[in-house]
């Protein structure tokens, strides 16, 4: 499973989404480039199917679909990758409200397009992971939530395969001549038990896959699973004194870095800290620099 996934992008939960992508592109690293598009783009009726609590009973709720679009700018294109920043109201609601309330903003899921998302959602479900989103339009599957959230606190949401339309929409966003060519490899998601945290996702179906380099990170346990094209890097920290033990405190498990490669190290660094990103740790490989002011993600970048 997941080896023919493709990355569709990363779903942040916000109180204030307009904060968020004001705060990306001001430090030159993610570009505001327009609404989410409504899939797939097809007049007809769409169906969502949701629980506000992960343990009460679903909602569903009806629409429309098709017609003209509401160009309200959600996304942050971060290099290759996609931020879907999202507003919602924490408190009682939908689950992700709940989320919100208990964690405060940040990355709660990670959408990856499939060609058979029955098939794989499926799979899931007979490893134990509910069923706990899902929208439809005409009677047709085009997302679904799972509840992986047992070691990391990470869902994952899956899709069908992206349309001509959508592929189009996304090619257009990279070739906006503010982005980046970072490439996105993985995440750092940090747990208080990287070995459970392993075994979970290895019984999931998910693979071993180290493709990043095995750096010294100080007090640091980790480990890397490759769930479609990219890699869950789980961080178990050991000291009071890693910048990872500081997002346990502040946040629990949960993701807490993006990681990118880089064509030249220095020339990214010095880029983001004109712009007023500190720079917490580096070397020759990598560095770990202070993103979090809005989103609760560090970054870290990799030289290629």
């Amino acid at each position: 499973m997941s080896k023919d996934w493709i990355l569709n992008h990363l779903g942040m939960m916000v109180t204030n989404r307009n904060a968020v992508l004001n705060h990306f592109q001001s430090i030159g690293m993610g570009v505001s480039v327009g609404p989410q598009p409504l899939l797939p783009y097809e007049q007809g009726e769409g169906e969502l199917m949701y629980f506000q609590t992960l343990d009460g009973d679903p909602v569903t709720h009806k629409y429309t679909t098709g017609g003209a679009h509401n160009f309200r700018d959600g996304n942050s294109q971060i290099g290759d990758c996609q931020l879907e920043i999202y507003p919602m109201k924490p408190g009682p609601g939908m689950f992700i409200s709940e989320y919100l309330e208990k964690k405060g903003p940040g990355i709660n899921h990670i959408a990856f397009n499939t060609p058979d998302i029955e098939r794989d959602t499926q799979l899931l479900i007979e490893k134990g992971c509910d069923l706990v989103f899902n929208a439809s339009v005409n009677g047709k599957t085009i997302e679904n939530y799972l509840d992986t959230r047992k070691f990391g606190d990470v869902m994952i949401s899956l899709r069908p395969n992206a349309s001509n339309w959508e592929n189009t929409w996304k090619e257009n966003n990279l070739n906006h001549p503010l982005v980046s060519n970072w490439k996105l490899l993985g995440l750092g998601i940090v747990v208080e038990n990287v070995e459970k945290a392993s075994d979970y996702y290895l019984e999931l179906g998910f693979p071993l896959n180290p493709i990043l380099k095995k750096y010294e990170f100080p007090n640091i346990l980790s480990s890397q699973i490759g769930v479609g094209p990219i890699v869950f890097e789980f961080l178990e920290p050991t000291n009071k004194s890693s910048i990872y033990q500081n997002c346990y405190d502040n946040r629990g498990e949960g993701l807490a870095d993006l990681i990118y490669l880089v064509d030249d190290l220095k020339v990214e660094i010095e880029k983001l800290t004109k712009k007023g990103v500190n720079l917490i740790d580096s070397n020759k490989d990598y560095a770990i620099l202070e993103t979090r002011k809005e989103g609760n993600i560090l970054t870290r970048l990799i030289q290629s």
